[in-house]
């Protein structure tokens, strides 16, 4: 048995630029699609990193948990069912740190279905100042649903990397030049060539998780990649595409949000994922790859089997 997603939902740009309401949005159209109501979520994630007005108190996932109405009152509802939120930050990575937090609750058996949400947005809540020089990233949400699989379909383990040296990118206020503007206001530096050295630590992650779970060394990762769709951060236009070459895959071996204004974020592996669902992509492939670069630097990486065919991870 494994973590299996069994609903997504995007919640693309609108006028209210509220990250909240994105990551609310999603979650709600995510249980409608799998035919669930918000009292059979046992555990709400919230990944976003960039939000309303820079607030940072109380929890934004208990405000999400709010918006979507996951077991607001147990005591009074006639199955008396509590429910737990939490924030988990970690950039681009965090939406698989929440796969692997919520795999280990799902294999406890302290909860049959997770909830992730993933919002960003500028924190004067203006749509038209993200996906911009000074901010690239998008202002958008999704919600993946995890559930635990009869058979041997979903995520394996979850692989992590770190480069030494500089973070390579920084979120942050300067409180001196904010001032009565720090609700408004954020300042985000990429050092110069952090792209090549996200795709360098993009390269290795790759070569690790295969070397974990396959035994294959970094001359054979093409050959272990076949039948593998790779779904990647997007902290630029081209990332995902120069990853499959740079692995000697075909460009298409790799998803390109399409249809989003910057960088997707915290929201840039399920924006993949529907998306490759949406057009068919995934037929014809026994296995996905979730990879993850983001500030740090880190990265997070973890094979998806679609198939639930053991011997398919080996071919």
């Amino acid at each position: 048995m494994a973590t299996v997603i069994t609903s997504t939902a995007l919640s693309p740009a609108d006028d209210a630029g509220s990250a909240i309401g994105y990551a609310a949005s999603a979650g709600s159209a995510c249980l409608q699609q799998a035919g669930l109501s918000p009292a059979d979520v046992d555990v709400l994630i919230n990944v976003g990193v960039y939000r309303d007005s820079n607030i940072s108190e109380p929890s934004v996932a208990a405000l999400i948990q709010k918006r979507i109405g996951i077991n607001l009152d147990y005591l009074h509802d006639i199955d008396r069912q509590a429910a737990f939120s939490f924030d988990l930050m970690n950039g681009a990575c965090g939406v698989l740190n929440a796969v692997q937090a919520g795999g280990s609750l799902l294999a406890a058996g302290s909860a049959r279905r997770v909830l992730v949400v993933s919002a960003d947005t500028h924190p004067s809540m203006d749509p038209t100042r993200a996906g911009t020089a000074e901010f690239p990233y998008a202002s958008t949400g999704a919600a993946l649903l995890l559930e635990r699989s009869d058979d041997a379909r979903g995520f394996g383990r979850v692989h992590h990397r770190s480069l030494p040296g500089s973070h390579g990118v920084n979120g942050y206020i300067s409180l001196n030049e904010a001032g009565s503007e720090g609700r408004n206001t954020i300042a985000v530096d990429r050092d110069g060539g952090v792209l090549e050295r996200m795709l360098d630590l993009a390269i290795d992650s790759v070569h690790g998780a295969l070397a974990a779970e396959y035994g294959t060394d970094a001359a054979a990762a093409g050959a272990a990649l076949d039948r593998t769709l790779l779904i990647t951060s997007q902290p630029s236009p081209d990332f995902a595409s120069r990853l499959a070459k740079r692995l000697g895959l075909a460009t298409d071996a790799a998803v390109t949000v399409e249809g989003v204004k910057g960088d997707p974020h915290t929201s840039a592996l399920a924006y993949g994922f529907r998306q490759a669902q949406d057009a068919g992509r995934l037929a014809g492939h026994d296995r996905l790859l979730f990879l993850a670069v983001g500030a740090g630097l880190s990265s997070a990486a973890s094979l998806y089997d679609l198939t639930g065919d053991a011997e398919g991870a080996a071919r």
